[in-house]
């Protein structure tokens, strides 16, 4: 069995890669106590931290279920709230497990509009990009979302502002189906929106939503905690959405997301 108390088993693997003079990361899991005083610690000694538990299905034939990705959803929503109630910034990244969009959705069980959505979260998490697909059989679309340079240049910002949830209507962060994210603002108004909507709640995502149908997921500034006049674009569509002078919104079917830079205008 595993000690209650592993902290001291990071830090002197911390100091190990330290002193082997070598590049090495320090990845930590899993359920791991998210209180100050320890998450001080994962803080201040690993590069990555597990958010979940595995994402894959267990002697199923396809990677992934949509309840299960809900539930990663939920718990870096919980892991985001709890590390920036502590901390200003964060050193140490989210680790949602290996990322599962590569394939189409008789290998991975997801749609391909679950599939950006997924790469969506990821990105705007910052988290660890690690491909857990078919890599013999990619299809055109998981091409798309692992190497799209666009999203790239987003998971460079969101490498030093993780996305936080903002409520639509509320700015709270509690969990939800119809749900808003924003990373940053940084020093220059640049800031990464992401809306979704996760449809129905299927027993893991925390938010007890049943809505089937589209719906309309808007967020206005004051829910995101930004002012002014943003320059708004559509990365996943590459299409510039014009100046936005209150809040944005988008029409979503279930599992439907939509990833925007903002930049002031």
């Amino acid at each position: 069995m595993l000690p209650p108390d592993g902290s001291g088993s990071v830090i002197a693997w911390h100091k190990a890669i330290q002193q082997s003079g070598r590049k090495m990361r320090l990845d930590i899991s899993w359920k791991l106590d998210r209180t100050q005083k320890f998450f001080n610690i994962w803080n201040s000694n690993a590069d990555s931290m597990r958010t979940d538990q595995d994402l894959n299905n267990s002697n199923q034939p396809t990677f992934v279920s949509w309840e299960v990705v809900q539930r990663a959803f939920d718990n870096y929503r919980q892991w985001i709230i709890a590390g920036l109630e502590f901390f200003d910034h964060l050193n140490i990244y989210p680790d949602m497990d290996n990322l599962l969009v590569g394939n189409n959705a008789t290998i991975t069980g997801i749609t391909d509009a679950q599939r950006q959505t997924v790469m969506t979260h990821y990105i705007g998490a910052g988290a660890n990009l690690i491909i857990g697909s078919d890599l013999t059989h990619l299809d055109k679309f998981g091409l798309n979302l692992l190497t799209n340079k666009a999203a790239h240049d987003v998971a460079d910002f969101t490498a030093q502002y993780p996305m936080q949830p903002r409520n639509p209507g509320t700015g709270g962060q509690d969990a939800k189906q119809l749900q808003a994210w924003i990373a940053g603002p940084a020093p220059n108004g640049k800031a990464v929106v992401v809306l979704a909507n996760y449809g129905p709640d299927l027993g893991q995502g925390g938010f007890n939503g049943t809505s089937t149908g589209d719906e309309w997921v808007s967020a206005s500034w004051e829910d995101l905690g930004i002012k002014g006049t943003y320059s708004v674009h559509d990365v996943w569509n590459n299409k510039n959405l014009g100046k936005q002078k209150s809040g944005v919104k988008a029409k979503l079917g279930p599992g439907e997301s939509v990833l925007l830079t903002l930049t002031r205008a």
